[in-house]
Formats: C-alpha cells, structure tokens, sequence
C-alpha cells in the first residue's frame, strides 16, 4: 500500500512537470504585441489625451515646467497582448521587460504574476512603467517633451522605441527563463 503511494505520488510529480514543459514549450510560440498606453502621470499630473502645452492648465504646466529642469516621476500603464496560437494553454510565471528609447534603456522591471493562456486564446497583460527625468537627462528638453506628448497620444510610444520581454516559466521549483528576449513590435498599434 505504501508502494502505491509512493508511485502514485511520483507519476504526480512527473504529470506536473510534463505540464510545465509543455506550457514552456507553449509560450515560446505565443506572439507578443503592444496593445496601448494609459494611465500616464509626470509629476503626479495626469498626461491622458494632452498633446500639447497648450493643453495643460497653468498649475500643470508650471509643475511639469519646474520638472523638467529638476527630477519628476514619469509613469504610465503599457498594454501588451500575448496571442497563444497553440492547441494547448500557455502559461508565464513572470516577464522581465526593458523599454529603451533611441537605445537608451530608461526602465525596466519584472511582471512578478502567473498569466494563463487559453488555446487559440489572446490575453492583454499591464506592465507599470515608472522611470524620472533624471534618467531622460541623455535626451535635450524637446526631446523629453516630445517622448511624454507621443506617450500621451494615440501613438504610444515615440519613434525610435523599443520594448523588450523575456518570459519565465516555473518547473518544479526552478525559474527556467527564455534564453534571449523578444522585441514587441511597437508599430502594430494603427
């Protein structure tokens, strides 16, 4: 009786860790895209549908003013869609990403949350952007004005961007990330 526990048990493990190899497997073939960009926020002033000066209030335009000489927190949501064209789920268990500007990275972070993917399903993921204008200083001043106008636009992400992700899958008790990371396509968003 003790011996069938003990393979029962066993054939358990081995089913779980076959699962988890198929979900890495899975993942691999899953397309990422950019979806959008919301909820941006410099200096705690919010930069939704602005797309000029001209469009903020004269206390947000002082704030923002006094910002940019100084060091303010830029901060915004980026929608990314993971499409699964599998037969079978997928499934991540954290996504490192990297967002560079004109080869510049200005943040990177890690998804620290288990994301399930059904067959043939598609699922839109937030990635929580935070970076300061400190990091931005590589850039002149209308440069950082325009980053912040084209994140606020329909665009998303200004011309020259590049958002990077290597996803992360647990076997057993072991974190097996994808040996390289995967370029969104930032120009899929029309």
């Amino acid at each position: 009786m003790a011996m069938r526990k003990i393979l029962l048990g066993f054939a358990v493990c081995i089913f779980c860790i076959s699962c988890n190899f198929n979900n890495a497997k899975n993942i691999k073939d899953c397309k990422f895209t950019f979806k959008s960009i919301s909820e941006l926020m410099v200096d705690n002033v919010s930069m939704d549908g602005k797309r000029s000066l001209k469009d903020l209030s004269p206390a947000d335009f002082t704030t923002i003013s006094r910002g940019l000489m100084n060091e303010m927190p830029i901060s915004f949501t980026a929608h990314v869609n993971i499409d699964n064209p599998n037969n079978q789920k997928a499934e991540l268990s954290a996504l490192e990403w990297i967002l560079l500007i004109k080869d510049v990275e200005v943040a990177n972070g890690v998804l620290d949350e288990k994301v399930k993917i059904a067959p043939n399903e598609s699922v839109t993921i937030p990635i929580e952007v935070e970076t300061n204008t400190r990091i931005l200083k590589k850039f002149s001043l209308t440069e950082v004005k325009n980053i912040i106008f084209a994140i606020s636009s329909s665009k998303g992400l200004p011309p020259n961007s590049t958002l990077k992700v290597k996803p992360a899958i647990v076997v057993g008790k072991k974190m097996i990330k994808a040996p390289t990371y995967i370029t969104i396509d930032l120009d899929s968003v029309k």
